[in-house]
């Protein structure tokens, strides 16, 4: 009789063991599940944050392809910082790292492996950008913040062999970079060709063109076309032409009176929006919308040429005027290198020796020069209606002014097709 206690005990002492092992077995099977559990969620954990940093990095590099589009077709010249300057020294962000040959069309780019660059800044919640002279490395300097990453991109350009084309990359970096090397832990580069859009696509073939007539009575009017591209034409008139005493020069073997075109159907049975388009090649509205143009609103009376040369001084190449423009005075307006092109909405009015380097594009104009003296335009002068005047102005059809406003002062926009990040 007692044996049996003692079996009983026996057996529950193996139930115990049975259920001991089965719930090790069931710990322990937790536990791989538990550590295979983490291990994926640090695994995700990580790829996650390599895909944050990576596409930071792609980010500001794409940011940078942004920031230097819109520097190229800055109005203003800019300083070492990037910001707007009125600085005689300073040129427009495209002057001072591209340079185009007039004759061929082909960009050149400044020396130097970077160009500019900008880092974040915690700051001003923006960018701190350098743009030093061609061949100096750029430095911009910012806080780093206390933690995190400090996005930032260094912009350099390559010549291309295509007329008016750039090649731009783009370096885009976690952390400050000043150089094509990346000092962050994760690094993208973009590259995109950016052409440029010509601001004078078809040029006029003539130094004076009006849709209407030509009128100076008796007066000497200087006209001087020797380019034998456009036929060494002087005046093209939609109506008559009355200028007897005109001095006119062109290319030689021509007879100058045969350089005189009037009551040409190809100009006068165009509309004045027409005849915008030809030479623009946009509407009026799409060009004064260009970010290179400079729009001036003028007051009851008319813009001045002091409107024109401050705005010149701060950078402004190509304008769009609202409204009248009278100029009277003897200065010069543009260069033989830098000429001007401005686009009237009213009538333009010039009185005394005025130089003006570049394109006039007006409803009327009108140039009273009975003093005499020097008064030239040296480029082009286009007229939706009549052109009048008196004295000895002379418009001087100059190729190479015509050209540099064609290639150096258009808007540069993205070549579809040729953004790559690799």
């Amino acid at each position: 009789m007692p044996a049996r206690p003692i079996v009983a005990t026996c057996r529950r002492l193996r139930r115990g063991v049975a259920s001991l092992v089965v719930v090790v077995l069931l710990l322990a099977a937790m536990a791989a599940a538990t550590l295979f559990v983490n291990r994926s969620l640090i695994t995700e954990q990580g790829t996650s944050a390599n895909q944050y940093r990576a596409t930071l990095a792609m980010e500001a590099a794409e940011a940078g392809i942004q920031w230097v589009t819109a520097m190229l077709n800055k109005i203003d010249k800019v300083n070492a910082s990037c910001g707007s300057s009125t600085a005689s020294a300073d040129q427009r962000f495209r002057q001072k790292y591209l340079t185009t040959d007039i004759d061929t069309g082909i960009i050149s780019v400044g020396t130097g492996v970077v160009h500019a660059a900008c880092v974040g800044s915690q700051n001003t919640l923006g960018w701190v950008c350098s743009c030093p002279a061609a061949g100096t490395a750029p430095s911009p300097s910012a806080t780093a913040p206390a933690s995190g990453y400090q996005p930032s991109f260094a912009i350099a350009f390559q010549a291309t062999t295509t007329p008016g084309a750039v090649r731009v990359v783009s370096y885009g970096c976690t952390g400050p970079i000043t150089s094509a090397t990346c000092g962050g832990d994760a690094a993208a580069t973009v590259t995109v060709v950016l052409g440029s859009v010509s601001a004078l696509p078809t040029p006029p073939a003539a130094a004076l063109t009006a849709r209407g007539s030509v009128s100076v009575g008796s007066a000497a009017l200087g006209v001087i076309n020797g380019d034998p591209s456009t036929n060494g034409i002087t005046i093209n008139a939609g109506l008559s032409i009355n200028a007897p005493n005109a001095r006119l020069v062109t290319v030689p073997g021509t007879p100058p009176q045969a350089t005189l075109v009037g009551n040409d159907p190809s100009i006068r049975n165009t509309t004045e929006d027409q005849m915008f388009t030809s030479f623009f090649g946009m509407t009026k509205e799409s060009y004064r919308q260009l970010s290179t143009v400079k729009v001036i609103n003028c007051p009851v009376g008319g813009c001045t040429e002091t409107t024109i040369t401050d705005a010149y001084a701060e950078g402004a190449r190509l304008f769009w005027i609202n409204g009248d423009l009278n100029m009277n005075a003897n200065i010069t307006i543009g260069s033989e290198t830098d000429p001007i092109l401005m686009v009237v909405s009213g009538n333009v009015g010039m009185q005394g020796d005025l130089r003006i380097f570049g394109l006039i594009y007006s409803e009327e104009i009108t140039w009273d020069n009975t003093g005499g003296g020097s008064a030239l335009l040296q480029g082009a002068a286009i007229s939706e209606g009549n052109y009048t005047g008196n004295g000895t102005p002379d418009y001087l059809y100059d190729p190479r002014v015509i050209r540099r406003l064609r290639l150096e002062n258009g808007n540069f926009a993205r070549v579809p097709g040729s953004w790559r990040d690799f």
